[in-house]
């Protein structure tokens, strides 16, 4: 999985805020482990002093609507969709 990443164009489902990196390396490694089907999707960014682990891109926010409740279930978490352009 990306470790970290600039972010790419298109909607994001995202998972998880953290001051510190490692939170959210910490997160996206455990994710990875106990939901291997998110692997390829995630990726940690930095933004104005936060790491941001989110899933992604998807070409529509429907996708990412679709990906966010399938999150949802299997994280029983309440994920965000995020457009970045």
């Amino acid at each position: 999985a990306r470790a970290e990443t600039s972010a790419g164009a298109g909607f994001w489902v995202q998972i998880g805020a953290y001051r510190e990196r490692t939170g959210a390396l910490d997160f996206q490694h455990r994710l990875i482990d106990e939901q291997p089907w998110l692997a390829p999707l995630l990726a940690v960014f930095s933004d104005r002093g936060m790491n941001k682990l989110q899933a992604g891109p998807y070409t529509s926010r429907d996708d990412a609507k679709s990906a966010a409740e399938r999150i949802r279930t299997a994280l029983q978490l309440v994920p965000t969709i995020v457009e970045k352009r």
